[in-house]
């Protein structure tokens, strides 16, 4: 079964988009949400996380969230 793992991305509002990735060093913070059943649900849950951070409320900085397929047994 496949499930989607939400990365959130807290980027600086001076990095471009395609630079805000998990191996770039100067992102701000990397947050792992839960993994969930459906790309939407990856979304939501990535979403909810992101508002909880405080940094994310900061005109400084933006949000980008990725949803990546995880391989599950069962």
């Amino acid at each position: 079964m496949i499930q989607y793992l939400p990365i959130i991305l807290i980027c600086a509002s001076t990095m471009s988009v395609k630079d805000c990735n998990r191996d770039n060093k100067d992102v701000s913070d990397v947050i792992l949400g839960e993994a969930q059943n459906t790309p939407m649900m990856c979304l939501i849950d990535g979403t909810t996380k992101a508002a909880a951070t405080q940094l994310s409320k900061d005109n400084k900085y933006y949000v980008k969230i990725k949803c990546v397929p995880k391989e599950t047994n069962g």
